[in-house]
């Protein structure tokens, strides 16, 4: 009897579920997209996949598409609530799409909402649309037939960019401390609509908070090399090394990347100048090569110099297109600010990344070239 009485004074202490959600009076929100209206106020376009019946007892995904404005993104989200029947819930989101003009403004004026509610997914992919989010949002996509929602297929349309090298790996989480980092810049997955599909165009670059550019498909391969990104599924390639063979795809080599050994140093002299310079080391396997048979040592090793070559013009290609837009994804000025402090304090960052002594080169080793000999 004892053990009863100091046992109910607990129970009375114990607490309910007070923020419970019940799924049967919510709709998740699987993607998102936020556009500018010409007044400046923030639109935003949710989809929601809907299970419908079909025939021999096989469901399909049907995406409801709802939209509201307001002046900030989350009068917004509430207006968008009360179009809807049930409760929207966005703690299942996959992705996040800004459109151009939304995305050349300040990114955490939109973001700050997600910052802010602790059930927000901060795991939920990240892209920016060639023209207005909704158009990608709203996209009636051929491939599924949509046995999938439309914020799944485009999470794994992005994924498999990833893994090719063709985007950086980036989510809501990953790129909150460097929109606060002076010293580094961000780039997310540029996407551009169709008529029944999506195409990953290659990346947005960003300075700060806002898109100041992009770097298209196959050089956002090399975009993404650069930033040290070692090894991926499906890191291919394909470049052009001859210019005057017969056919045209005579000219061309495809390699895999097996692996991608990166150094970077940032130096400061004793006069102050700065100089970056990235250097890759790649091992390959040569997975397509039209013009000849990879027979012999000497052939390969002519291979190899005309790869190295022609991936170290595009790497500074993709630098110079960097400093051009003043964005510095590989953090040159995190790198001055942490080993040379004193230098940094003195400087105007955003004056004189522009003008820094900045290279990049490439060596390639191939390691093999398949079965023909």
């Amino acid at each position: 009897m004892r053990k009863i009485f100091c046992f109910l004074p607990a129970l009375l202490l114990m607490t309910g579920c007070w923020d419970q959600t019940m799924l049967n009076q919510t709709k998740l929100i699987t993607a998102g997209g936020f556009d500018y209206t010409k007044d400046g106020k923030v639109v935003t376009t949710a989809a929601v996949p809907q299970s419908v019946a079909a025939e021999a007892g096989q469901g399909n995904i049907v995406n409801q598409i709802f939209s509201a404005s307001g002046y900030t993104a989350r009068q917004s989200r509430l207006r968008l609530d009360r179009k809807v029947a049930e409760r929207l819930d966005a703690s299942k989101n996959q992705l996040i799409i800004f459109g151009e003009d939304a995305a050349k403004k300040d990114l955490y004026q939109i973001l700050d909402v997600f910052y802010r509610d602790p059930k927000s997914a901060l795991n939920a992919k990240l892209a920016v649309a060639k023209g207005k989010a909704s158009d990608i949002i709203s996209t009636q996509f051929e491939e599924p037939k949509m046995s999938t929602g439309v914020g799944e297929y485009l999470k794994d349309s992005i994924r498999s960019a990833e893994e090719s090298a063709t985007v950086p790996k980036e989510n809501i989480q990953t790129i909150c401390p460097i929109m606060f980092d002076p010293g580094q810049d961000f780039a997310l997955p540029y996407l551009e609509p169709t008529k029944k599909t999506v195409k990953i165009r290659g990346v947005a670059l960003f300075h700060e908070h806002q898109m100041v550019g992009t770097i298209s498909e196959p050089l956002s391969v090399i975009y993404t090399m650069l930033s040290g990104e070692k090894h991926t599924i499906a890191m291919n390639t394909t470049k052009k090394i001859f210019n005057n063979k017969k056919p045209e795809l005579m000219n061309y080599v495809t390699i895999k990347v097996k692996k991608n050994k990166r150094s970077f140093n940032v130096d400061v002299s004793h006069e102050g100048k700065i100089s970056a310079k990235i250097k890759l080391k790649m091992k390959v396997v040569v997975t397509e090569y039209p013009s000849d048979n990879l027979n012999t040592p000497g052939e390969v090793k002519k291979i190899e110099e005309k790869i190295s070559k022609k991936m170290t013009k595009d790497a500074q290609t993709v630098i110079n297109k960097l400093q051009g837009m003043n964005s510095d994804p590989y953090g040159v000025g995190r790198q001055v600010m942490a080993y040379h402090y004193p230098v940094w304090e003195k400087l105007d960052w955003n004056k004189e990344y522009p003008k820094i002594d900045f290279t990049a080169s490439v060596d390639v080793d191939v390691i093999g070239h398949g079965i023909i000999e």
